[in-house]
C-alpha cells in the first residue's frame, strides 16, 4: 500500500545541503536538526559529488545558483554520468529565487528532478516539502515493486498460455493410437518420439485412455464413441485428476462411409478458468502503479509548495486582513486536493457491493483528477458539464469509480496525440435516470468490433491489456440496475452512454 504523508518519519533521515552561502547552509542545517534529521553540508557542487559517495543520502536540497558547477550540473551529473549511478534515483529538491527558465524546470522535472522550493523559505515549508517528497519517493519504489509483480504475472501467464498447445492424435476406431504431434509427444511419449519424422511417426497397440489419462476404459462422456458410432465429429468436455480438457473428435472416414480412424484434439483448460481471476488482479494492479505515478507527480509536487505558502502567509496575515479569508480558503481547497491521493486504491479492491448514497458528480470530477496527469500530457482539451439538480444516487461509489476511470483512460489512450474529452452527466426527471455521457475524438472503433467490446479478453489495443476492463464495468453497471452502450465510428471518436436509475436501489 503507498504510504500516507503522516505515516513518514523524518528522524534520522540523511539529508544533503548544498549551498554557497554558509548563512544559508546554517540555517537550512539548524531546521533541519530541529526536525530529527541529519544535515551533510557541502558549499559547492563538487564537494556535493563527494559527499553523495560518503554520506549516501536519503534525499538532496541543492541550491540553483552556485559558482563553478551549479545546481542544474550536480544534478545532471548524478543523474547521467555512470559514476554517480548508485544515486541516480535519489530525489533531490533544488532551491532557488528564480520563477523564470520554465522551459529548463520542465526539462528537469522530466529528467525526475522531485521539486523546487522557492526561496525565501521558513522551516514549515521545508519540512513539509522533504516530508511530501519523500513520501512520493516511497510511493514510487511501491509502485516499482507493483509493476516488477505485474511484469511477472505478466510473463508467467505468457509462458502459461504459450505451453498451452493441442495434443493431436490420429486413433483407429479400437482406440489405439497411431499417430501423435510433438506436443502430444512432449507430455506422453517422451522418450519414444523422433524428431526427425515428427507426426509420420506410428505406434501399435497405445490405447489413448491409458497413456493420456491411466484409466483402463474409455472416458466417461468421451467423444470418440459417439464419432466411431455415428461418424460424425463431436466435442465434450472431461475431467481426470483435477485436471478439465476440451476434447474434438473428427471422423476419417472408409469406402463405407464408416469411421474407420478419427483425429482427436485435446485441449487442457485448466489454466484458462484458474487464470481469469489472476488476470482480473494484474489489471489492477496496474492501474494503482500507473495512476498513483500520475497523481503523485502531478498533484503532489505543487499542493505541496500551495499549501506551504498559504500556511505561511495565513500566519503572518492577521485575521481582519482582507486577505484572510481567501488564504483560508486556498488552504482548505488544497487540502481537499490532498485526498486524492487517497483514492488511489479504493477504486481496484475486490469485495462485495458496499452502497451507499453518492454524489456521481463528485465521483466523475474526482476520477477526472486522478487522470489529469495523462490528460494534460497527450494535451487533451477537456470540458465538462453537470446538470444543476443530479440527484444523489444509491451505488457503491468504489466500483462506480472503478467504471468511470476505466472509460475515461480508455478515451484519454485513444487520443495519444491530442484531441476532445467530453464529459456529461444530465437528470431525467421523468424517466428517473441520470445519464452519464463520455465522448472523444479519438480513432473510434470499427463497426465489426463494437458489439465485442464488452466480451470479456477481447481487447483492440495492440499489445496493451487483457479485454477485461470493458466486461468488469458492463457487469457493475448491472449490478446497479443500469445500462451501458456506445457509439462509434473508424476515425469519427467514440461516445459511452451509462444510464444509472436515480430511485429504488435501496
Amino acid at each position: 500500500m503507498t504510504p500516507s504523508l503522516q505515516n513518514i518519519s523524518l528522524k534520522g533521515k540523511r539529508i544533503l545541503v548544498v549551498d554557497d552561502d554558509s548563512v544559508i547552509l546554517n540555517t537550512i542545517a539548524i531546521m533541519l536538526r530541529n526536525s530529527g534529521m541529519l544535515p551533510i553540508a557541502a558549499t559547492g557542487g563538487e564537494e556535493a559529488l563527494v559527499q553523495l559517495h560518503e554520506a549516501s543520502p536519503d534525499i538532496i536540497l541543492l541550491d540553483y545558483m552556485m559558482p563553478g558547477m551549479n545546481g542544474v550540473d550536480v544534478y545532471k551529473k548524478i543523474r547521467q554520468d555512470d559514476t554517480y549511478a548508485l544515486y541516480r534515483n535519489t530525489p533531490v529538491i533544488m532551491l532557488t529565487a528564480k520563477t523564470e527558465n520554465d522551459e529548463e524546470q520542465k526539462e528537469l522535472l522530466q529528467m525526475g528532478m522531485s521539486a523546487y522550493l522557492l526561496k525565501p523559505f521558513g522551516y514549515k515549508e521545508l519540512v513539509n516539502i522533504i516530508s511530501n517528497v519523500l513520501t512520493l519517493h516511497e510511493s514510487r519504489l511501491e509502485n516499482l515493486r507493483l509493476h516488477a509483480q505485474v511484469s511477472e504475472i505478466k510473463n508467467y501467464l505468457q509462458s502459461v498460455l504459450d505451453g498451452i498447445t493441442d495434443f493431436i492424435s490420429v486413433q483407429d476406431a479400437s482406440f489405439n493410437i497411431r499417430n501423435y504431434n510433438k506436443s502430444t509427444a512432449d507430455v506422453f511419449f517422451t522418450e519414444e518420439y523422433p524428431a526427425s519424422k515428427g507426426f509420420e511417426h506410428t505406434v501399435e497397440g497405445v490405447k489413448c485412455y491409458e497413456r493420456y489419462f491411466g484409466r483402463e476404459s474409455a472416458c466417461e462422456h468421451c467423444p470418440a464413441l459417439t464419432t466411431v458410432e455415428f461418424s460424425q465429429a463431436y466435442a465434450s468436455e472431461i475431467s481426470n485428476g483435477g485436471r478439465y480438457f476440451q476434447i474434438s473428435t473428427f471422423p476419417v472416414l472408409n469406402e463405407s462411409k464408416r469411421t474407420e480412424y478419427f483425429i482427436e484434439i485435446i485441449k487442457d483448460i485448466t489454466e484458462r478458468k484458474d487464470l481469469e481471476q489472476q488476470l482480473v488482479e494484474s489489471v489492477k494492479l496496474a492501474s494503482v502503479g500507473t495512476l498513483a505515478a500520475g497523481v503523485a507527480h502531478e498533484i503532489n509536487n505543487p499542493l505541496s509548495i500551495i499549501l506551504g505558502f498559504a500556511q505561511t502567509m495565513l500566519n503572518e496575515t492577521a485575521p481582519d486582513h482582507r486577505l484572510h479569508k481567501d488564504l483560508r480558503i486556498i488552504e482548505q481547497e488544497a487540502t481537499r486536493c490532498a485526498k486524492v491521493v487517497k483514492d488511489l486504491l479504493t477504486f481496484a479492491r475486490p469485495g462485495r457491493m458496499e452502497k451507499s448514497e453518492s454524489n456521481i458528480v463528485e465521483l466523475m470530477q474526482t476520477s477526472i483528477g486522478l487522470l489529469r496527469h495523462f490528460i494534460k500530457k497527450n494535451e487533451i482539451a477537456i470540458t465538462e458539464n453537470y446538470a444543476i439538480e443530479v440527484p444523489a444516487l444509491w451505488i457503491d461509489p468504489k466500483k462506480m469509480q472503478q467504471v468511470l476511470i476505466n472509460v475515461l483512460l480508455n478515451a484519454i489512450e485513444s487520443m495519444p496525440k491530442g484531441g476532445a474529452l467530453g464529459v456529461l452527466i444530465n437528470y431525467d426527471a421523468a424517466a428517473e435516470k441520470v445519464i452519464l455521457q463520455i465522448s472523444d475524438t479519438g480513432c473510434g472503433i470499427p463497426e465489426d468490433k463494437i458489439s465485442k467490446i464488452f466480451d470479456p479478453f477481447f481487447t483492440t489495443k495492440t499489445n496493451k491489456g487483457t479485454g477485461l476492463g470493458l466486461s468488469i464495468c458492463r457487469s457493475i453497471i448491472k449490478e446497479h440496475l443500469g445500462t451501458v452502450s456506445v457509439k462509434s465510428g473508424v476515425d469519427e471518436g467514440t461516445t459511452f452512454y451509462i444510464q444509472l436509475p436515480a430511485k429504488g436501489l435501496k
